[in-house]
């Protein structure tokens, strides 16, 4: 395995998390995860895994760091419409158009592994559990845009600012990378601005607000949450709409050769 990669906590943690009967990831599952880990590839800072207009490629899990998807638009603005985190699938819904919608760049230094859609196929078959685990991240996404649509056209700066730490501190925790009140967070100023619909400046003026309010303490890239009780009231913050649960998967048959045999075409096999 390329040695710039992480580890396979976040991706774990992450799909954990998402698991329908609250149970943990079986042993085969998380083979299946460590394999895909080792299949992934080193994706450096500013390059892209998806680019607007072209082919995407298929579709591709982000097994460590962080991407943004964006979409520039005629006149060169750029609008942000989500931040990836390891367990989130890449490329989708491009894979379905001839060319990609919007463009996916690694954020961090990051790894992304390919997964064919015979390989998915195969993959509910065998392990419907995780397979609806990955899936659910899409759901989590689509939720998302919703909260993003609704404080953009009706909450304040200060609100959809606070509004978005809150949600990152969340789903930084579920991941893994933060305590839900301690985390690093991952974006700039800038593109915390290109998020929310707001410039830099602004951005910065309501941090300040926040700090100053005694709300949260801000320390180059680290962020604490002082009161979080405070802060979901001034954001209108109802965390709910993070906490995808996949979806039961009727029972199946433990289908696993055909997914080994798929994976094991394309990278290191799997071991059930």
């Amino acid at each position: 395995m390329d040695p710039r990669i992480g580890t396979l906590q976040p991706l774990k943690a992450r799909l954990a998390s998402h698991i329908a009967d609250g149970q943990p990831l079986a042993g085969g599952e998380v083979e299946v995860l460590r394999v895909l880990h080792e299949r992934a590839h080193a994706v450096r800072r500013g390059h892209h895994v998806v680019t607007q207009g072209r082919p995407s490629g298929g579709l591709w899990l982000l097994a460590d760091g962080f991407a943004l998807r964006y979409k520039v638009l005629t006149d060169g603005k750029r609008q942000v419409f989500h931040v990836a985190l390891p367990g989130d699938l890449l490329g989708y819904p491009a894979c379905f158009f001839q060319r990609a919608l919007y463009s996916v760049v690694a954020l961090t230094d990051a790894s992304v592994c390919q997964l064919t859609f015979a390989e998915l196929y195969a993959l509910f078959e065998a392990y419907p559990r995780l397979a609806m685990a990955l899936f659910s991240s899409g759901a989590g996404e689509a939720a998302m845009y919703v909260e993003r649509l609704a404080a953009v056209g009706q909450r304040g700066a200060l609100e959809r600012v606070a509004h978005f730490v809150l949600e990152m501190a969340s789903r930084l925790h579920a991941a893994g990378l933060g305590d839900g009140t301690a985390f690093h967070m991952p974006l700039t100023q800038e593109q915390i601005a290109d998020v929310l619909g707001l410039s830099a400046p602004h951005v910065n003026r309501m941090l300040r607000r926040l700090r100053e309010e005694g709300l949260i303490e801000v320390v180059d890239s680290s962020v604490r949450l002082l009161n979080r009780a405070a802060l979901a009231d001034l954001a209108d913050f109802d965390g709910d709409y993070l906490a995808v649960a996949a979806a039961r998967p009727h029972d199946a048959p433990h289908a696993a050769g055909a997914f080994l045999a798929s994976a094991a075409r394309n990278g290191a096999p799997l071991k059930p």
